[in-house]
């Protein structure tokens, strides 16, 4: 497969691009470093007929066993970052962590909520990511994107985004860049809030094995993680892969565990939660490829 500028290796191990450590190759894997070769890899992957799969940071994804049989971008090369007054403006594979360093360098506040959330800026965008109360489409002004249909690059407002919880309409394009208005703050305090949010998630999440954050969607005026406890899941396991002892709506690969293993125990979560409570839970990390 050609695509001009762009380097494509084949048969390229995605297990180590993903947060859970497992997955099979990549039939193509790309990884553009600015727009115009992103439209080569998408304008490559039509002619060819090949499946296109974007893969940010690889932090709320499984990928299967098997791979994907297609062509992977990665965004891990579109990770330019500037600030310009009070806006923060940085690629979709700038990962969170850069951002807000970046951030608190410049005394900038509005990101410290996402302290410690191993995400890329895209993938963050695209998931609406956040707490209870803040959510990155709070300080997002605009992205930059390209459509995977029509290949062609668009600037797209905050207003004309569709954000909901975990979600923003967003699955169709790629984003090239992000676009974050802050506030200048006090650095001190800035930093602070950043050592307090990223303490609580040490204290709440199992960070200490391979994970790809909650698993499932809160249901409207429900938690997962409370539910899957109460269904007497925590530390359950099937093959490598287990039920977080520490957070409930965490599954985590405690050694060895097989892309397989992870879906069949989400599978079966799913199964226990629906027949006590009647209530099916819908993932929110996306699954790719062939399972089962």
């Amino acid at each position: 497969m050609e695509m001009g500028k762009v380097k494509v290796e084949e048969k390229v191990p995605l297990s180590s691009m993903t947060s859970f450590r497992t997955g099979g190759p990549a039939r193509y894997f790309a990884a553009p470093s600015d727009r115009e070769e992103a439209q080569e890899v998408i304008a490559a992957s039509e002619k060819s007929h090949e499946p296109l799969l974007v893969l940010g940071n690889g932090t709320n994804i499984l990928i299967s066993d098997e791979g994907f049989s297609g062509v992977v971008l990665s965004t891990q090369n579109l990770n330019k970052i500037t600030v310009e007054g009070e806006k923060i403006v940085c690629g979709a594979g700038t990962r969170l962590q850069t951002v807000i360093k970046t951030a608190l360098e410049h005394s900038l506040a509005g990101m410290e909520f996402l302290a410690g959330v191993p995400g890329s800026a895209g993938g963050a965008v695209i998931l609406n990511a956040g707490l209870k109360e803040e959510w990155i489409s709070r300080v997002l002004e605009e992205v930059e994107v390209l459509g995977l249909a029509d290949n062609q690059p668009q600037k797209i407002h905050k207003q004309d985004i569709d954000f909901k919880y975990r979600g923003s309409g967003l699955e169709k394009v790629l984003i090239l860049s992000i676009t974050l208005n802050l506030k200048k703050g006090d650095k001190k305090e800035i930093q602070a809030k950043i050592a307090e949010n990223m303490k609580k998630r040490m204290e709440s999440q199992p960070l200490e094995y391979p994970s790809a954050g909650s698993v499932f969607k809160n249901p409207p005026g429900m938690f997962a993680g409370q539910m899957i406890e109460k269904c007497g899941l925590k530390g359950y396991g099937i093959g490598g892969a287990r039920v977080s002892e520490k957070h409930a709506n965490f599954i985590v690969n405690a050694g060895g565990a097989k892309a397989e293993d992870i879906y069949r125990l989400i599978g079966f979560v799913r199964e226990k939660v629906k027949k006590v409570y009647n209530v099916e839970l819908e993932t929110e990390i996306r699954i790719i490829g062939k399972f089962g």
